[in-house]
């Protein structure tokens, strides 16, 4: 009978945090489903699968319509939760098409130390103690005495032997034909551990993830502006950085907040390119050059007048002005223009008025 279940983490910062005193427990459920969502897309991400990662990091897809079946709630519940998490960072809803969306999850905020926990408990210490397991050698001890030997002297050589399980399968094989002075005794398999401990693998330094030795400055700006940093994106941004320094990347990523950059690395590295064709040699020389020639462009040019219309008060001075100079310079077309209006007036006047039950209503 299999008992196993699946459950879904909710991070008790949320509750601990007074920056989400005001969130709604189901909007906290939202964000542990967008969390779970999340993981996945991470692990895919580490396994070499992009489908799910684009110039902002990774991303999920979860539409309202099942979040709204997941927590029992209607699809406009879930839109409300969902802006809940956005003002608070918690996630950022960018839109894909028509109708799809892209959701890049944030991490929980920490609860401050000064803060008088309500679940005190969560905070418990967990201590991680390294050991080396000898399971392998004693099993080895204990496969060698079951033998039955005619003398306590063996000549053997072991082969092949599993790490990851005990069976007493084929993970031990012995050549008798190769053989080497061995007693029963701890000595011979102690080194034999030894030799198999030299010979591992030790990890290569050039296959460290390049993230890891950014400076902590630009990782959290990028983080902050773009979002996920990929390993392609960490080794852009160490050239961009051996090309001119941290300072000028860092200032080029936090000036670029609020602004519609669809390819990050592109744009900054667009603009130290630029920087450094002007001769640019610190990030003081960048804001000068943005106040002296951008900023004040932008700010120099004159707004066009608003289109003034006539008032009806100064249309009708202005016919009455002309009549007026008609009337003296043209007596006899002025006398022409009055019959006109005189007969317009009249014809007004004479049509007949229909009353509205006889219309039909």
């Amino acid at each position: 009978m299999n008992n196993q279940k699946a459950f879904l983490g909710i991070n008790l910062d949320l509750f601990e945090n007074p920056k989400y005193k005001n969130l709604d427990s189901r909007a906290m459920m939202l964000y542990a489903l967008y969390a779970d969502r999340y993981s996945a897309s991470m692990n895919n991400a580490r396994l070499g699968n992009t489908a799910f990662v684009d110039d902002m990091g990774v991303f999920i897809r979860f539409t309202n319509e099942l979040a709204a079946k997941v927590l029992h709630v209607s699809k406009q519940k879930v839109t409300d939760f969902r802006k809940e998490l956005s003002d608070l960072d918690l996630i950022k809803v960018v839109r894909e098409g028509l109708k799809g969306y892209k959701i890049y999850v944030y991490p929980v905020q920490q609860t401050p130390n000064n803060v008088e926990l309500l679940l005190p408990w969560k905070n418990h210490t967990i201590t991680v103690k390294k050991a080396t397991s000898d399971w392998t050698i004693l099993s080895k001890i204990e496969f060698c005495k079951n033998l039955k030997l005619s003398s306590q002297n063996v000549e053997m050589t072991v082969s092949r032997i599993s790490e990851s399980t005990c069976s007493s399968k084929t993970d031990t094989s012995l050549s008798h034909s190769s053989l080497s002075h061995v007693f029963l005794n701890n000595n011979g398999l102690d080194d034999n551990a030894r030799a198999r401990e030299e010979n591992e693998i030790q990890p290569n330094p050039s296959n460290k993830n390049p993230y890891h030795s950014l400076p902590e400055k630009i990782k959290s700006s990028f983080v902050d502006v773009f979002g996920f940093i990929t390993k392609p994106m960490a080794v852009e941004l160490h050239s961009l950085i051996s090309q001119s320094n941290e300072d000028m990347v860092n200032y080029v990523i936090t000036s670029s907040k609020g602004h519609k950059v669809t390819n990050a690395i592109a744009y900054i590295k667009a603009a130290i390119t630029n920087a450094l064709k002007r001769g640019d040699k610190c990030a003081q020389d960048m804001i000068n050059f943005y106040n002296n020639n951008v900023k004040n462009t932008f700010t120099s040019r004159k707004k066009k007048p608003a289109k003034r219309f006539m008032s009806k008060e100064e249309v009708n001075a202005m016919v009455a002005k002309d009549e007026e100079e008609i009337r003296q310079n043209n007596p006899e077309l002025y006398a022409r223009i009055q019959d006109i209006k005189r007969r317009s007036a009249e014809k007004a006047k004479r049509k007949p008025v229909i009353p509205m039950y006889k219309l039909g209503y």
